[in-house]
């Protein structure tokens, strides 16, 4: 059926949990109730996943480092009636009313742009969704799906591990996110595709040198820098893009990407609208569940997605669009920068300003990274002020918001 770790589970382990979980009364009828879930014990959740979705619930995956408080706050705000936190024998209860609702999923929107929100997905869109995905994504079932990021978010979840047993494989789910121990579990199983973040990625590209060859890798979240392509490819038969939005799930998948903003082609049951090269636009997707507007700036050619920016984060320098993107592949190929941001100031005189923050294991003076961009970049693309720091602050997802760090830096 699938692994946790070192542990195999069967169909018949599966069986049994059910059997537990049909004597749980809060579970037995969960049709029209919103069930918020934060368990420790990954088999557990995905096999409560499983059921609740047998029994056309709904269901709000929280992260299990979440602290209790947090997962309290969480579930509230999404009007859910229960939180299982920790263990399913016991339940916070949040709600005593019951909502006329399609079953489905609930996912937390990134934060990256401002407060996080709650959206919903129903199975009968997560199966169209899954149908897609596999059509799209070839992949025979006997290459091993590894899954080193959470399960408790729709790319872990859905692009991993339903996707794998929608096509009849069976899953390895890394819960601990080391990356030897995940090194030692891709020698074990050579034919395999890895579900990862893209930081993760390039600290495996990092260490497995040149004694280790990859199979399939796949990056989903954020952009990769060029600089980190190139090393996850030199390690790698085949790095793979997929792109998506909380609202809508997966939206395109790139087979072979070579350039990181070329996300991929759309999945056969969406009508994807973007902008043109030189001229992007919102990236529009169209399913039998309506219309979505994404928020991000993208660009089609050739049936290929490409995605340059979050709307909110392109930066207007004297009526010039300057996106984050373009001006971090520039620094990040500067050899001294390990890590960097670019993100938007607002000035009262000047107007919005272009600024950085990079990390680096050795001093660099401004005046030689400005002569650095200057090789690149065009005037109103040129940062106005660099910052080296530790380390580029995150969100638990391993996302940047841009917003956050312009507000910290006031």
């Amino acid at each position: 059926m699938f692994y946790v770790d070192d542990c195999y589970y069967t169909i018949q382990d599966l069986e049994k949990q059910f059997i537990e979980f049909e004597k749980n009364p809060y579970l037995n009828q969960c049709e029209h109730r919103r069930l918020a879930v934060c368990l420790a014990d990954t088999f557990q959740w995905i096999a409560l996943c499983l059921f609740i979705r047998r029994q056309e619930g709904t269901v709000l995956p929280i992260h299990p480092a979440t602290p209790k408080e947090g997962a309290i706050k969480i579930a509230s705000s999404a009007s859910s009636n229960l939180l299982f936190y920790q263990t399913f024998d016991s339940a916070i209860t949040l709600t005593n009313e019951e909502l006329e609702e399609e079953g489905g999923l609930l996912q937390m929107s990134s934060g990256t742009t401002g407060e996080p929100k709650c959206n919903k997905r129903t199975w009968s869109s997560i199966e169209e969704e899954l149908k897609g995905y596999v059509q799209t994504l070839s992949i025979d079932r006997f290459s091993r799906t590894i899954i080193a990021c959470p399960v408790t978010h729709s790319y872990g979840l859905i692009s991993g591990v339903l996707a794998c047993l929608e096509r009849g494989g069976e899953p390895l789910i890394i819960s601990t996110l080391n990356p030897k121990y995940i090194l030692k579990k891709l020698q074990e199983n050579p034919a395999h595709v890895l579900y990862a973040a893209p930081t993760l990625l390039h600290t495996i590209s990092r260490l497995a040198g040149r004694g280790l060859q990859l199979d399939k890798v796949m990056t989903s979240g954020t952009m990769l820098p060029k600089s980190w392509l190139d090393s996850i490819k030199q390690v790698s038969q085949t790095v793979l893009q997929q792109y998506g939005c909380s609202e809508v799930g997966c939206i395109s998948i790139h087979p072979d990407v070579d350039v990181p903003k070329e996300v991929g082609y759309p999945l056969p049951h969406l009508k994807v609208e973007a902008g043109e090269i030189g001229k992007p636009g919102e990236i529009v997707v169209h399913s039998t569940n309506g219309t979505i507007y994404t928020k991000d700036l993208g660009y089609m050619k050739d049936g290929v997605l490409s995605f340059v920016s979050r709307l909110d984060d392109t930066i207007n320098v004297a009526g010039l669009n300057v996106y984050p993107q373009e001006v971090e592949d520039v620094l990040m190929m500067e050899p001294r920068v390990l890590d960097v941001v670019v993100f938007k100031k607002l000035n009262k005189l000047s107007g919005e300003r272009v600024c950085v923050q990079y990390v680096s294991n050795n001093t660099i003076n401004e005046t030689e990274l400005r002569q650095w961009c200057a090789k690149f970049l065009a005037p109103h693309q040129m940062p106005m002020e660099f910052v080296r720091v530790a380390k580029i602050d995150k969100l638990p997802n391993g996302k940047v918001s841009r917003k956050k760090l312009a507000e910290s830096t006031v």
